[in-house]
């Protein structure tokens, strides 16, 4: 068979039977993890749009590689290489990760058959005038002004009956070109990028479609051996590029037609067989050759049908036959099936035939990709059909501007919209941003194969706190997980990510063993904080300028002394740390303010004031906020690390009850107000500077929050930093603990869910994922089937899973990828070298 495409005009394909065809990309619906009602609504789109197409048309849903410089291109996306080399060589690092684990995506593609009119038989003998002109030689012509204004005319009547959530856009001569040449490399990972449009379109003719080398079976891999081969283990279709260079090269494809389906309606959710298909493992194209009838056509053509089986009635009255009983259900059915169209009127009658293709470089890979396939298909409850001898002819079925063949229509299956959007073939699990850091792999196709294997086709995910800042829209991140689920892990990363991409983070660290100072020491030059022994003063007078200074030291003390600001401590407080008598005084930190209300101050009061503060100045635990000897910390490094693992922090039941918070010591009262402190502290200076990205990341969110202080500022923080760049990352095992408010939670927008085992702690992290908390699938998936651990460890392929929810609230599987240099990789790990960031 011949190419059957003339010639492609914007998105218009001239075709030798004289027949246009309109090609458009459509964009899949998000589905996913999604409650029962949403994916209805996914399930209405589509029945809309198979009414929406009346005749013919093709779907197709195909599997595209991403190239890794394509990869890169995003992560560089908006910045200066030249201002961040740390990035460019994690960037370069990259590029070997995405070689070996091969992402993928989906790409829809519809092409639909122009309405024949009056232009019909000149355009067909203008196909054949080609046809012949191309045989002998001559020059071909290009079609008229006439013709592709009218064409067009239709074309632009297709898309505007497309329901918006697809977006059609129509396709280019080159993205047709491409697609082209995608159905000759299947299999050989040689997609380059979809071409995107351009100003203007340039038409392309026949000979930019190159013909491609199709041997049914394979034969010319025999073709020295003169044996017989059994044609039951050639099923497939040799296919080779004829360009220049690739004479080595095949593709050997197998094209397989769903012939039978299970019995009965499909279950809704739960059917989406096209939807889901890439859950089976492996990388498959899928065609869809489908005619839409109106009901009045089926009710028509019903009764037709009818009127023939009375007359068969007729014929055999008296027979007591099993051909009589045939004829029996055959009426039965034709009656149910017009009762059904009766009671819909915008019902459509469906013919789909399904070709799903699998390719490999070598023949046996193709030929157990087609064994599992038809397996995978079995247990749901399909039958698959490779007819022999056919490959070839099926091939060509998958390209638009073929007529659809005899065989196809064999194997059409007849349904309804109703029906057929069950299978929701256009849908997508698509997570995150289109460009920034390479957070993580979509899983939601199923966990990883194996370290360097994903399941089917995965795409990437990027998340880019700074792009959510240019949209107006809070960069805010959240992790939730239980311990040892990888929360540390992926803040580090994130936190890395900023850092390298020209950022500054500031960073509370209460581990022991510093693990934060640790990787930011790794990473940059930090300064790090240490609480319980200082070598920086953390005295806001010192380190602001004395307006920042008099705010932040009032809302540090006064919950510090647990006095009220109205009260006449806290009167006194106040007129104190008003900015001009700290000028007139002298007064340049705490140290001095504690001197001055002791000794000089002449206020009622202020003795009583400066023996309070001295409750605390004097302790060791005070000396980070209270000691003038300190050197006040430099807030211009990149990294900032606050070591609190000495601070101890009050329980929820003892800032609820009043009884209980007298009774608190000294050391909770510090710790708590401290975290409200450097809260503080890290609000100002992340808001200092809206010309560069500025992160707070709090690896326990329950320390900060603790305080109606610090809480108020992370609200504050939250709600806010998109108008300075600056954005927060929490860690938390509890968001109904650890977010204390309705509001929090809400306007924390990108919000990642790890492992849980436990089953209330699972279900309070899938309701902050606005996904049903009460749903036992995900309650299971959470707590069992989120890296899961086999014996004491989890595996390597599996360390990282999580559920991931975007700004847009799409929701999906994923699984946090590691940096990609090695120096990065490892100071993220929580545990050193022998820590495999589970």
């Amino acid at each position: 068979m011949k190419i059957p495409t003339v010639a492609l005009y914007d998105n218009l394909r001239f075709t030798t039977t004289g027949q246009v065809w309109a090609d458009f990309l459509l964009t899949g619906v998000n589905y996913g993890l999604r409650a029962p009602d949403e994916k209805e609504r996914v399930r209405l789109l589509h029945q809309a749009l198979l009414r929406s197409l009346p005749g013919e048309s093709l779907m197709l849903g195909l599997c595209s590689t991403l190239d890794p410089h394509q990869v890169v291109d995003r992560m560089l996306n908006g910045l200066d290489p030249a201002q961040c080399p740390e990035w460019v060589a994690e960037c370069e690092a990259t590029l070997d990760t995405i070689e070996q684990l091969r992402p993928g995506y989906r790409i829809f593609w519809l092409s639909v058959p122009l309405a024949n009119d009056g232009t019909t038989l000149s355009s067909a003998w203008k196909a054949a005038r080609s046809n012949i002109e191309a045989t002998l030689g001559l020059p071909v012509g290009k079609p008229s002004p006439e013709q592709l204004k009218a064409a067009g005319m239709k074309a632009r009547q297709v898309a505007e009956s497309i329901p918006a959530p697809f977006h059609p856009i129509p396709a280019t001569p080159a993205q047709m070109v491409w697609l082209h040449q995608h159905m000759i490399d299947r299999g050989l990972y040689l997609d380059g990028l979809l071409p995107t449009p351009g100003p203007s379109t340039v038409a392309k003719r026949r000979s930019a479609l190159p013909a491609p080398l199709l041997d049914e079976g394979g034969r010319t891999d025999d073709e020295k051996k003169r044996t017989g081969v059994n044609p039951l283990r050639r099923r497939y279709l040799k296919v080779q590029s004829p360009a220049p260079g690739d004479e080595d090269a095949a593709s050997y494809q197998a094209m397989l037609m769903v012939a039978d389906v299970p019995d009965g309606e499909l279950p809704f959710p739960g059917g989406e067989m096209l939807g889901r298909l890439d859950e089976c493992g492996l990388a498959v194209d899928w065609a869809m050759r489908l005619t839409v009838r109106s009901s009045s056509e089926v009710l028509r053509s019903n009764q037709r049908a009818l009127e023939t089986l009375n007359e068969q009635f007729n014929q055999r009255e008296g027979e007591l036959s099993h051909g009589v009983s045939a004829l029996d259900r055959h009426a039965g059915d034709l009656s149910e099936y017009a009762a059904l169209m009766e009671s819909n009127k915008l019902e459509v009658e469906c013919q789909a035939t399904f070709i799903l293709s699998v390719a490999a470089a070598d023949p046996d890979d193709v030929r157990a990709q087609a064994k599992a396939l038809a397996s995978w298909f079995s247990e749901a409850g399909y039958k698959l059909a490779q007819p022999v001898g056919y490959q070839q002819e099926m091939w060509w079925q998958t390209h638009p501007g073929v007529p659809t063949s005899a065989l196809t229509r064999e194997y059409a299956q007849l349904t309804t919209s109703e029906a057929l959007s069950a299978m929701v073939p256009l849908s997508t699990a698509h997570v995150g941003d289109s460009a920034g850091t390479l957070l993580a792999i979509n899983i939601n196709n199923g966990p990883m194969l194996d370290e360097d294997t994903p399941c089917g086709s995965a795409p990437l995910i990027f998340h880019n706190p700074d792009g959510a800042t240019d949209r107006n829209v809070s960069g805010s991140t959240a992790y939730i997980g239980d311990l040892g689920s990888g929360k540390s892990f992926a803040l580090k990363k994130e936190a890395g990510a900023i850092l390298d991409r020209g950022g500054r983070v500031i960073v509370t660290d209460r581990t022991n063993m510093g693990e934060w100072a640790v990787w930011a020491e790794a990473l940059t030059d930090p300064r790090i904080v240490d609480v319980s022994q200082p070598a920086w003063s953390l005295d806001p007078l010192r380190i602001f300028d004395p307006a920042t200074g008099s705010r932040v030291a009032q809302s540090f003390l006064t919950p510090l002394l647990d006095i009220a600001p109205t009260s006449e401590q806290g009167v006194l407080l106040s007129e104190v740390l008003e900015v001009d008598y700290l000028t007139r005084h002298n007064i340049v930190g705490f140290g001095s303010l504690v001197d001055h209300l002791a000794d000089r101050c002449t206020i009622t009061g202020a003795k009583d004031l400066a023996r309070l503060i001295r409750v605390f100045s004097r302790k060791d635990l005070g000396r980070v906020v209270f000691d003038d000897t300190l050197p006040a910390l430099n807030l211009d490094h990149p990294a900032i690390v606050v070591r609190t693992h000495q601070l101890t922090l009050p329980k929820r039941s003892e800032l609820d009850h009043e009884h209980l918070f007298r009774q608190m010591g000294l050391e909770k009262l510090f710790g708590r107000a401290v975290f409200a402190l450097i809260t503080a502290i890290a609000k100002h200076e992340c808001f200092r500077d809206r010309d560069q990205l500025a992160a707070f990341v709090v690896d326990e969110a329950h320390a900060v929050t603790s305080s109606t202080e610090g809480t108020n500022e992370l609200v504050d923080f939250i709600r806010d930093g998109r108008k300075h760049r600056a954005v927060v990352y929490l860690g938390s095992h509890d968001p109904d603990e650890d977010f204390p408010s309705e509001t929090m939670r809400g306007l924390i927008p990108f919000r990642v869910l790890m492992r849980h085992k436990d089953k209330t702690l699972a279900q309070n992290g899938l309701r902050w994922l606005d996904l049903d908390p009460n749903d036992p699938a995900l309650i299971e998936l959470i707590t069992k089937d989120t890296s899961p651990q086999l014996g004491d460890e989890v595996p390597v392929h599996r360390r990282g899973e999580c559920l991931i929810r975007d700004a847009s609230g799409a929701v999906g599987r994923a699984r946090i990828l590691p940096p990609a240099l090695t120096s990065r990789d490892q100071a993220a790990r929580t545990g050193g070298r022998r820590d495999l960031a589970a």
